[in-house]
């Protein structure tokens, strides 16, 4: 297993098809529960890895799991991110 597969299983959980309505059911930060999609975006609105890890009182770990999960579900993150209410930047 490579080291972003790593990262990823480690610092974010992805719910599918669970039935408690108060869990998410996007990608997260583990133990966290900020969405992959807020940290993506707030990221590509032109803030550093360290910034980013700043605003969301994340790990820079956490955010590179991020990161690794947003380049191998990018299409997923970028539809999240634009029909997102309230921009993050």
């Amino acid at each position: 297993m490579g080291q972003a597969e790593e990262l990823i299983q480690r610092h974010i959980t992805v719910p599918h098809g669970t039935p408690d309505p108060n869990l998410r059911k996007e990608p997260c930060i583990r133990d966290k529960g900020t969405p992959v999609w807020v940290v993506v975006g707030y990221y590509l609105g032109g803030h550093s890895p360290a910034q980013t890890a700043a605003a969301f009182a994340l790990t820079d770990e956490e955010v590179q799991a991020a990161l690794w999960y947003y380049t191998q579900h990018k299409q997923e993150i970028m539809q999240r991110i634009e029909t997102s209410e309230s921009p993050v930047a």
